[in-house]
């Protein structure tokens, strides 16, 4: 059997696949460079992004009513499902292993490395950064989504996301609880390929896949994640490690979440979202009060609810444009 086709038997069966050393050490470097550029300015970054995308809505802003889905959460003791994993109200997710020390995270706070402070996403690089657009069209990246996903491939939306040492930020403890990457926005399957910029360990917020839960669809979020995620299911689950440079990909459908960083180091991984080419646009879940007001542009921006969706362009990586599609 040739890679391709083990690649392609793994990622059907678990919905997630590793694959190691998808950018060189150098390639790697390259990426925590521009990298470190952009955090000495992120507020600057965040205002240029910002104001693009406005300019964007005001032009294609549309008459029509935005739905909306209130979602509330409630406060409430954290239930201890297993050793490693907890439930507040609808959510699940990756339980601290370790009591916080308070003296650790002030150290960590009053370094002058600002990715210490700065915790959640860094959205829509390949938009603004020429480096961040070339890496985004890799061909060791393409090469792995045109085996998993269509020879017609494009990225719809980026960021990089930052656990701070210790992190303990958030309704969830400095965790990411347990969701799908969803996309019910496109009528064909899409791909998420996450790449370690530092290393990611167990300690410092590693990956955490429910195994064959890419077959299950979308589900109703977030109390649908929480009634299929039971103490049996999470025994399943399959922490991924990286080393910088690997790639984890998973399903849009695949349930994941990843831990809180207990170490005194900062942890960076760069997600790519990409889809089919060939997809349509528009509402395409199964729950009937997730709708929303979609649009494409005449010059391809994409809008969902009067605000830009994604990227502000969603980049060509391989293949062709198809006239009425994404």
């Amino acid at each position: 059997m040739e890679l391709r086709d083990v690649r392609h038997a793994h990622f059907r069966e678990s919905g997630f696949m590793v694959v190691r050393n998808v950018l060189s050490p150098e390639e790697v470097a390259t990426l925590r460079r521009r990298a470190d550029e952009i955090i000495q300015d992120i507020d600057g970054y965040q205002c240029r992004d910002t104001a693009k995308r406005q300019r964007l809505q005001e032009r294609y802003k549309q008459d029509v009513p935005a739905a909306s889905r209130a979602t509330t959460f409630t406060e409430m003791p954290e239930e201890r499902i297993s050793q490693r994993y907890v439930r507040r109200g609808d959510r699940v997710y990756p339980a601290r292993q370790r009591p916080i020390d308070e003296a650790a995270v002030a150290a960590a706070k009053a370094s002058d490395n600002p990715w210490n402070h700065f915790g959640g996403t860094i959205n829509h690089l390949a938009d603004n950064d020429e480096v961040f657009r070339q890496f985004a069209a890799h061909p060791n990246v393409v090469k792995v989504l045109s085996e998993l996903l269509a020879p017609n491939l494009k990225l719809w939306f980026d960021h990089l996301y930052n656990k701070p040492p210790y992190n303990n930020t958030g309704p969830y403890g400095g965790a990411n609880r347990f969701h799908q990457d969803g996309f019910f926005h496109l009528d064909r399957r899409s791909v998420t390929c996450w790449i370690a910029l530092d290393e990611v360990t167990e300690e410092n917020g590693c990956f955490h896949y429910v195994p064959i839960t890419a077959d299950y669809g979308q589900v109703r979020f977030d109390e649908g994640v929480a009634r299929e995620l039971t103490a049996e299911r999470l025994e399943q689950a399959a922490l991924v490690t990286l080393q910088p440079g690997d790639a984890a990909f998973h399903d849009r459908w695949t349930m994941h979440a990843t831990a809180p960083n207990e170490t005194g180091q900062h942890r960076r991984g760069w997600a790519m979202h990409y889809c089919d080419a060939e997809s349509r646009y528009g509402d395409f879940g199964n729950d009937p009060g997730w709708q929303h007001a979609h649009y494409r542009s005449p010059d391809g921006v994409h809008v969902r609810d009067n605000a830009v969706h994604g990227n502000r362009r969603w980049q060509l990586v391989a293949g062709q444009e198809f006239a009425g599609r994404v």
